[in-house]
């Protein structure tokens, strides 16, 4: 359980380099599977969730107030329930990105609360009862406990139920999924070679 709570800490603080702290690529999906992998134990089934996150978040655009979903809760998500609830990698890849996506709007609620809050933190900056280091780390602390408590959330109920049912699951859903995931790699690289294909179009 203290290695779990330890995992998730980190998965948490990582997620601040999207955009908060560092952007030094280390919540890019390959760079925090690795991680988290190592920590917990399975390397190569990090790298390999990484890998296949990647792969599917790579072309995602975030246009305008379109919050994407994060790669590094996702494969974060995916390591846990297939390497401490035992999950089929398989199912744990897209318990992931279901995880990941759910993310996404909770941090649109986080950003929403930010704005609220902005005008007082102004108001404080100015008549000087606060700094701006102050206010820089109160908003890191708040994203550091939102993401962990939504990640504590996620595989206390998740692992453990989704750990109940697996055995119930029928045989034709395991294939199913076990497809679809090893077909995720070549929609993803079919993608990237679309993307660097694309010629832009002449006047």
């Amino acid at each position: 359980m203290a290695e779990l709570l330890l995992i998730c800490a980190v998965l948490a603080f990582i997620e601040l380099d999207t955009t908060y702290l560092g952007q030094v690529l280390i919540s890019r999906p390959t760079v925090a599977g690795s991680i988290i992998g190592l920590l917990s134990g399975n390397f190569f089934l990090g790298l390999q969730l990484g890998i296949f996150t990647e792969l599917i978040y790579l072309d995602f655009m975030p246009i305008g107030g379109v919050v994407p979903p994060s790669g590094a809760i996702s494969c974060g998500v995916a390591v846990i329930m297939a390497q401490f609830f035992k999950v089929d990698i398989y199912f744990a890849f897209f318990v992931g990105i279901i995880g990941g996506l759910a993310f996404s709007f909770a941090e649109k609620e986080l950003r929403r609360l930010r704005a609220r809050i902005l005008p007082q933190q102004e108001k404080a900056l100015k008549e000087n009862k606060t700094t701006a280091a102050c206010v820089l780390f109160q908003s890191l602390l708040l994203q550091f406990l939102a993401v962990y408590a939504f990640l504590l959330v996620c595989v206390s109920v998740i692992g453990p139920v989704f750990g109940g049912i697996s055995a119930k699951i029928p045989e034709h859903l395991h294939m199913a999924f076990k497809f679809s995931y090893f077909v995720v790699p070549w929609i993803g690289l079919a993608g990237l070679l679309l993307s660097f294909s694309a010629k832009p179009k002449s006047d």
